[in-house]
């Protein structure tokens, strides 16, 4: 792990330090801690010093060795395999989703680590030095960091918001409700009430390039519900009011289908003819039309008309882009 980390990141390190510690009773050499946090000797010993004030962990000494004085260190909590899986996958897939370094996604592995059998450890421990080679963005963490606490202690946060099709970001006051990540577009959005609009908008997270806390505290309305709000979205955009969406898949694909559940409001019904019918009830929103089109020739629209003219047009729109560069 480079030297240059901040704050953020030392504390996971120290936390790596700590678990490192604890999965070795009788004691580990320096040298061995240093190696596997990636930083220097020099630096481990910073570490091995700040354990005790900071994680109230005493620890002994042996020549090169250090251990954790019996009875100063337990694990907070224990899990069943099954709930350590859990916690495992969820983690995995906040990584696949980001492709980032979060220290904080970092700091859960480490102490799930401390708590689950070998075979299940050594995957964790994989997963953890994957992880530190991936890239690190301080800004997005920052503003991801400032808008929880504001989300949490309830106070306006003022912010630098770069539309899609803005050419400059413009600044506005918001007060966050809920901040939900979405899986198909590897991002973070946050919920928010707009001082400007005076409605609530969901905001890209990415697309923030400035963020500052206010001292102006907000009240989340006690009607607010973050899941209700999005039962009629696909994905997290919320984008009105929900309307019957019919589509057919063909025969190839169909299967998946009935695997999975793309929407709490799915209905799927395999025709004779080997085809599917899959009924939605949601909102139509840009992410809904772009996961449609990805499935390309293996689906088609039956209903609303107007998104059924929509995609097709579309459709045209791109053979004429093939159509021209063939004649190239």
């Amino acid at each position: 792990m480079p030297e240059g980390r901040d704050k953020t990141d030392r504390a996971a390190r120290l936390l790596n330090v700590l678990f490192i510690l604890y999965e070795n009773p009788n004691g580990v050499k320096v040298a061995e801690i240093a190696r596997q946090c990636g930083v220097t000797v020099r630096t481990t010993y910073r570490d091995l010093d700040a354990l005790e004030p900071v994680h109230r962990v005493k620890i002994w000494e042996k020549g090169t060795k250090r251990g954790i004085v019996d009875g100063t260190f337990l694990p907070p909590i224990r899990f069943s395999l099954p709930e350590a899986m859990t916690i495992f996958l969820a983690a995995r897939l906040m990584v696949s989703y980001s492709n980032r370094y979060d220290p904080n996604i970092a700091s859960t592995f480490m102490k799930l680590n401390s708590v689950v059998p070998p075979p299940l450890r050594d995957q964790i421990r994989q997963t953890m030095d994957w992880l530190q080679e991936q890239r690190k963005d301080e800004k997005y963490l920052r503003i991801l960091g400032t808008l929880a606490e504001a989300w949490v202690n309830q106070q306006t946060v003022r912010i630098w918001y770069q539309a899609l099709g803005d050419e400059e970001a413009s600044e506005r006051s918001i007060d966050p409700y809920f901040i939900e990540p979405a899986a198909a577009g590897h991002s973070s959005y946050v919920i928010s009430h707009c001082h400007r609009t005076n409605e609530i908008r969901t905001f890209k997270i990415e697309r923030i390039s400035a963020i500052e806390t206010t001292s102006e505290a907000y009240v989340i309305p006690p009607d607010f519900d973050a899941n209700e709000y999005l039962t009629s979205a696909w994905g997290v955009v919320a984008g009105g009011e929900a309307e019957t969406i019919k589509l057919k898949f063909k025969p190839e694909v169909a299967r998946l289908f009935e695997e999975v559940i793309w929407h709490p409001s799915q209905v799927v019904e395999r025709q004779p003819d080997g085809y599917l019918i899959m009924t939605l009830a949601v909102s139509f929103s840009e992410e809904l039309y772009g996961w449609i089109l990805n499935w390309g020739e293996k689906v088609e629209v039956l209903e609303p008309e107007e998104l059924r003219e929509e995609i097709a047009e579309t459709a045209r729109a791109m053979l004429d882009v093939y159509q021209q560069n063939s004649d190239l």
